[in-house]
């Protein structure tokens, strides 16, 4: 039996998020080609990241000899830079690249991106922005995480006026729009996700939810 081919990522624009999502793929034994038209910039990640290259993106043949036809995806990193962004996914796109994940920073550049056919388009600073602000206004909430604009996924302390009661009794679902998608205790790491209707929740317990984005927010944790 052959072994299963291992992709090739390549990671364009080393600021922070570029940088970050390039070393986590290198410590994880992954290939990735890490690229930034700046050598000061490429020096900074050379020592986690083995294979990195000093070019300007938007030169198409300056991607082909830094091997990017072969990558299986790339993370365009530059999304305050929209005509650089726009023109190295353009070079990606005509290079073959499959799958093209591009940073932006605003709604206007991620609706110019998905148009010129990025596969995927993410506002990091915007999607934590809403965490932070939710958590804020719940700091019960132990984590969360943006699945879409509207659907959010996330981790709570079990609210008082829940402890002791049976999921059915509290018809989550018809009063809060929330679903229980997981529970763990305080103590424990494993998240027991085959939840019935007559479990008891007791006071030890983290809740994993996953509801509307707004009832989210409006969701009372007490």
């Amino acid at each position: 039996m052959s072994e299963k081919k291992s992709k090739l990522y390549v990671v364009i624009g080393l600021g922070n998020f570029g940088s970050a999502i390039a070393e986590t793929i290198a410590n994880a034994g992954q290939d990735v080609i890490a690229i930034d038209k700046s050598m000061l910039t490429v020096q900074k990640v050379a020592e986690t990241v083995p294979n990195t290259v000093c070019a300007d993106s938007q030169d198409i043949e300056m991607l082909k000899e830094a091997g990017v036809q072969d990558a299986d995806v790339a993370i365009v990193s530059m999304g305050s830079f929209l005509e650089a962004s726009v023109i190295t996914i353009l070079n990606l796109k005509e290079l073959g690249v499959p799958k093209i994940i591009a940073k932006a920073s605003n709604e206007r550049y991620k609706y110019v991106m998905e148009r010129i056919g990025a596969s995927a388009v993410i506002q990091p600073e915007s999607e934590m922005g809403q965490r932070v602000a939710i958590s804020l206004i719940n700091p019960k909430i132990i984590d969360i995480y943006q699945i879409t604009n509207d659907f959010v996924i996330m981790e709570i302390k079990v609210p008082e006026l829940w402890k002791g009661k049976r999921l059915d009794q509290l018809n989550l679902r018809g009063i809060y729009g929330v679903n229980i998608i997981g529970i763990r205790k305080d103590y424990e790491n494993h998240v027991r996700t085959n939840i019935k209707g007559d479990t008891v929740l007791a006071p030890e317990d983290y809740l994993t939810i996953a509801a509307d984005a707004e009832r989210i927010a409006a969701l009372n944790l007490d």
